[in-house]
């Protein structure tokens, strides 16, 4: 698997794919200093709740692109390689890129709010900016990462299936309606988009909207931290093994 790996790391070579890694958490970064003394808080909440839907569903039609563009595959088909570990490699790769992208963003936050967020802000009292300890924000970014996986393959596929445009407007569209509407229902865990900023709320103590809850509200119950985690690498997996199977049996058009 590495050598596929290698090779799909290697075609994204001095692409627009791999900037986008930095992109999106630095414009996430930038647009929560507007946030004040909540800015670590609310480029959580951006991030996890519009960027990164965004981000992935672009990366994955990115990707595809790269081997639609000029010869629609047919290098790929044509060769005798295992087309499933082909898929495979293509969404863990990506899975890769989303996970430097999730570390990035609390690193980034924290330095801003270290260093540049107090001058900004200074007609506040440096007590009052609302900070994450660093550990818990790379443990929060690691589980967004986690929680996220499943769109991936999925992502991936509506752009081979679909074009360009259809992960990403369905992906950020339609996750941003049902993150709103499903987090804090008590069925949160049967819509996989309401997953990530349900944990959250635990996590960080942010809710869906960006405001913070209540000392005693239910949303900070730490009990749907395991079952978020097992619900989305379980969905990941169905997802992928699916996927996988469809990509082996496509043909040159």
């Amino acid at each position: 698997m590495s050598s596929y790996l290698k090779a799909e790391n290697l075609k994204l070579k001095k692409t627009m794919t791999k900037k986008l890694v930095l992109i999106f958490p630095i414009i996430t970064l930038l647009f929560g200093v507007m946030s004040g003394v909540y800015y670590e808080l609310n480029t959580f909440n951006w991030w996890y709740m519009v960027m990164l839907p965004g981000n992935i569903a672009l990366l994955c039609a990115l990707v595809n692109q790269k081997e639609e563009k000029k010869i629609k595959y047919r290098a790929v088909f044509s060769m005798p390689i295992d087309l499933k570990k082909v898929w495979t490699s293509k969404v863990i790769l990506i899975a890769i890129y989303v996970l430097f992208c999730c570390i990035i963003l609390p690193l980034g936050a924290a330095l801003v709010g270290k260093f540049i967020l107090p001058r900004i802000i200074s007609g506040f009292a440096l007590s009052s900016i609302v900070t994450i300890p660093i550990v818990n924000a790379i443990t929060a970014a690691i589980v967004i990462a986690i929680t996220s996986l499943w769109q991936i393959p999925l992502c991936l596929f509506l752009a081979k299936k679909f074009g360009f445009f259809v992960p990403v407007i369905l992906n950020v569209a339609v996750g941003i309606a049902l993150n709103s509407m499903m987090a804090v229902k008590s069925i949160w865990w049967i819509c996989p988009y309401s997953w990530t900023s349900r944990l959250m709320c635990p996590m960080l103590g942010i809710l869906p909207n960006g405001q913070m809850p209540a000392a005693k509200d239910y949303m900070l119950n730490t009990g749907v931290v395991p079952i978020g985690i097992i619900l989305s690498i379980m969905l990941f997996v169905v997802i992928l093994i699916a996927t996988s199977h469809w990509f082996k049996n496509q043909e040159v058009i």
